[in-house]
């Protein structure tokens, strides 16, 4: 999942906190909502994951390596999949837009877009 990326945490957050199930939910119901319009049934996937081996909280899921790597992620193949088809569905995805720009900012960061240093422009906070 990339809910963890954002907190550079391992997956131990998603059992830890709140308010990473409420994120990791509202991401889940939009693929659900998605899922059920295109009639594809996912509960056989549900079922295998949770029968998979046990995952030390530390565990850092691809796009937290990734980005710790310094790495573009596949977050276009999931989250951005996910707008795309919310769009033309007629399905809200404000969980996996916010969760697709703010990966996509890591990235520039990781691209070097946000580094100042020597730069003497001003800028307007907002």
């Amino acid at each position: 999942m990339a809910v963890e990326a954002v907190l550079g945490a391992g997956v131990g957050c998603y059992r830890d906190s709140v308010h990473m199930k409420a994120i990791s939910d509202g991401l889940r119901g939009e693929l659900e909502a998605i899922a059920a319009a295109k009639n594809i049934d996912i509960s056989k996937a549900d079922g295998s994951s949770s029968r998979g081996s046990a995952v030390p909280p530390t565990a850092r899921y691809s796009t937290l390596q990734d980005l710790d790597a310094g790495r573009h992620t596949e977050i276009d193949m999931f989250s951005g999949a996910l707008i795309k088809m919310g769009k033309e569905l007629g399905i809200p995805t404000p969980y996996n837009e916010y969760t697709y720009h703010i990966i996509k900012a890591l990235e520039e960061k990781n691209d070097g877009k946000f580094d100042y240093s020597g730069e003497n422009e001003l800028t307007c906070s907002r």
